[in-house]
């Protein structure tokens, strides 16, 4: 009897019957964004524009934040030179560099807009 029970196969209808299993492995984990980071500190500062919007109009916030960018920039522009006289030397070379930069994100966002605006902007007609 114990011979039976441990050496019988309990699976042999299953496997005459055609049976197929459904692959339920786990897929291996998508590989992490190299760019979630920057997304991230994105979003918190789009989050801090929206808090501060209720105490200011959109175009001082919107203001306000291009010049913090402005200021952050020169900042590490700066910290980058090995002295004062190369980065007074790649001053416009940095300017150039935010400028276009900026544009092509500013151009995105605004192409963005433009295909969504119905579903961003629901109030509007």
């Amino acid at each position: 009897m114990w011979r039976r029970l441990f050496y019988s196969n309990p699976f042999k209808i299953m496997s005459e019957d055609n049976f197929k299993a459904k692959d339920i492995s786990r897929k291996p984990p998508a590989p992490p964004d190299p760019n979630q980071k920057f997304w991230d500190i994105a979003d918190t500062f789009i989050q801090l524009a929206n808090e501060n919007s209720k105490g200011a109009t959109a175009g001082q916030v919107c203001a306000a934040m291009m010049y913090a960018s402005a200021r952050f920039g020169a900042f590490v522009a700066s910290g980058d030179a090995p002295n004062e006289s190369t980065f007074k030397g790649q001053v416009d070379n940095a300017v150039l560099y935010f400028r276009t930069e900026y544009e092509k994100m500013l151009r995105e966002n605004f192409r963005d807009y433009a295909e969504n605006f119905k579903s961003y902007h629901p109030e509007k007609k």
